[in-house]
This record gives C-alpha cells, structure tokens and sequence, in this order.
C-alpha cells in the first residue's frame, strides 16, 4: 500500500511562506513524503487542487481523444517529433526500456499548446487540469524542502516559468499526457501478477526523467508496479520472472477525494546525491479482465527551468565520500535523457560524462 499525505496544509492561500515557522500538519506531511521517499520513491496525495469534477472532465475528454479514428489521430494531432519527444505516439511506437518491445500505449504530445484535432471541450479541459497540477506541483516543492531540512524555497526557484514541463519554448519536451493502454493480449494462465512474457508488460521497467512525475490513474486502472531497489539494474530485461515486483495500489479514498500518485524522478534522486530513490517501474496485465478493459491514466512530468542550475547541496555528502554527480541544468540533463532513451551518443563537446 502506498503511503497517502493530505497536501492541503500546503495549498491553503498562505501556503508555506517562504521564512515562515511550519504548522504541526505541515511537518507531518513532509515527514511522511520523506519516509517514501527514500524507501519506494511513491506517494499518493491528495486535496492537491484537483477537484473530482475536473478529474471526471479530464478522463472523459482523455476518452473523447483517443476514441477518434485512427487515421484522424494520425494525421490531425501534431506529427511526433522524436528529437523533442513531441507529436502523437500511436500504440507500439515507444519503448521506455529499450531491452523490451514496444509499449502497449498511446499518447499525444501536445507542445505549445497544439490542439490542432482534438475533439470540442478537450482543450479548455486540459488547460484548467493544467494550471491546477502546476500549482500542486510548486506546492509539492515546498513540502519537499520542507521534508530534507532545506529552504523553503529550494526546489521551488527551479520552477519559475515551467518551460521545460509545459513546451513553452522549443525545442524542449512536453511534459504533460494523458495515455491511453487499449485493450490487449491476457497475461499467461497460471503465473499471478507476475507476467513470463512481453505481452503481458504494457510498459517496461524504467525511472522518470525529472524531479517528479504527478500521475492520475483512472478508474479501474490497474498494472503498475514499483522495483525493489535490490531488485535489478534500471533499464535491463531483468524482471521477466518478477522477482522484486510490488504493486503499487493507493490507499482508497473516500467518494469526491482525488489521489494522484507522485514519484521521485532520476534528476530529483540525483540532487539529492540519492538520499532520495528514483525507483524503476512498469505497467503489466494483471489479470485477462485487465487485458480486456481499457486503461487511462493522466501524466504531469515536472522538471527543472531549462537553465536552472541543478548542483548537489554539500549538506546531502555521506561521510568519506564525494558528491556523486556534477552540477548540470534543467535541459542539458533532459535532452541527454533523451539521447539516451533514443541511443544517441552524447557529443564529446559537451564536456559532461
């Protein structure tokens, strides 16, 4: 079960001031987001900002996208752009972990704000689910800070414009997707949750790119799954038999709360010289109902400002040891993550390792 913290003592109009004394409840919170945060790098919160009403507008509008035709999704969304990680991506055309076949999923990249074929209503839904998450995730960054002892306003300065989680300036990558698992092959008979074959992974094993990734799960949406840290290297085919497999199930809430679940992506385990865990995870099909069923979820990927400085605080040095990482920005790390995923060496301009 993952952990839930109630984000609301940091939504409220005032918030964490940043130089402010914190409230009893808003220290609670930050403790729990630390505990998780070291341990599985998962949490759910919720009265985030996102009310019930909108999280029903936003799924049906994710629904009313992808039920267009094919063809029409194909040629009216904006054309992908592998270099940005921009356009739609029809089923099979991504692979997160590229030691596994494509992923079972579908998904519009829609950059600068490009609705060009999207179905009436489906813009001004998702700009209103926009604006709220963005909020939550400036909030999330206060109790972040708050849980690692640090300025209130540590992470927050990283998150000044957005460019690099809402596409405001090319080329940089679109952060934001509601996804789309059709339905497909049922796992094998007899093996539980652990699935023995490809089919049955709707997403391979991988780590987020940025700091941390709020993500919306529809109803019903089952499959994801968190690696236990000594469960295998990120990015192999380690897995296949499900060794080191949990599921990650949120805690229920009652009718009209929303939970999203919130993740530490690699940039933010690496800021934190690892005190915090980017943990890898996968989507697989648990049971032939599953397989059957459509499955829809709604991501927010949140990174640093494209110039924004990224540099290991010395107070996160473990004793006898260096800092792990050297200092990079929001975009030099991005689109090396980028190349990276598409196996595009690095140039040895660069200067990094």
């Amino acid at each position: 079960m993952v952990a839930t913290v109630d984000l609301s003592p940091f939504m409220a109009d005032e918030g964490v001031v940043v130089g402010a004394v914190p409230t009893a409840s808003q220290l609670a919170g930050a403790k729990a987001i630390d505990l998780a945060c070291r341990d599985t790098g998962f949490v759910q919160v919720i009265n985030f900002g996102v009310s019930a009403e909108l999280r029903r507008r936003a799924f049906a509008a994710a629904e009313a996208l992808f039920a267009q035709p094919e063809e029409h999704k194909r040629e009216r969304l904006a054309r992908l752009q592998p270099a940005t990680n921009t356009g739609y991506a029809p089923v099979g055309l991504e692979s997160l972990n590229r030691a596994r076949p494509a992923d079972l999923k579908e998904a519009p990249e829609l950059g600068l704000n490009n609705f060009a074929g999207c179905p009436n209503g489906y813009e001004e839904t998702a700009l209103e689910l926009w604006r709220a998450l963005e909020l939550a995730a400036r909030r999330y960054a206060l109790a972040c800070a708050l849980a690692l002892g640090l300025e209130t306003d540590y992470f927050l300065r990283s998150l000044q414009r957005f460019d690099l989680c809402t596409l405001r300036m090319p080329p940089l990558d679109c952060k934001r997707r509601m996804l789309h698992y059709p339905p497909c092959d049922p796992p094998a008979e007899g093996r539980g949750r652990q699935p023995v074959s490809s089919s049955a992974i709707r997403v391979g094993e991988h780590t987020d790119f940025g700091a941390y990734t709020f993500l919306l799960l529809g109803d019903g949406a089952q499959g994801l799954q968190v690696k236990s840290v000594a469960g295998g290297e990120v990015g192999g085919a380690a897995g296949g038999e499900g060794e080191g497999w949990a599921d990650v199930v949120p805690e229920p809430q009652p009718e009209g709360v929303v939970g999203a679940v919130v993740n530490t992506g690699a940039l933010l385990a690496r800021w934190t010289n690892d005190v915090w865990c980017a943990t890898a995870h996968r989507v697989i099909v648990p049971t032939a109902a599953a397989a059957a069923a459509h499955r829809y979820s709604i991501a927010c990927f949140i990174d640093p400002d494209a110039d924004f400085v990224v540099a290991v605080d010395p107070r996160f040095a473990r004793p006898g040891e260096e800092l792990r990482y050297p200092p990079t920005t929001g975009l030099e790390y991005l689109m090396g993550k980028l190349r990276e995923a598409q196996g595009v060496q690095k140039p040895a301009a660069s200067g990094r390792d």
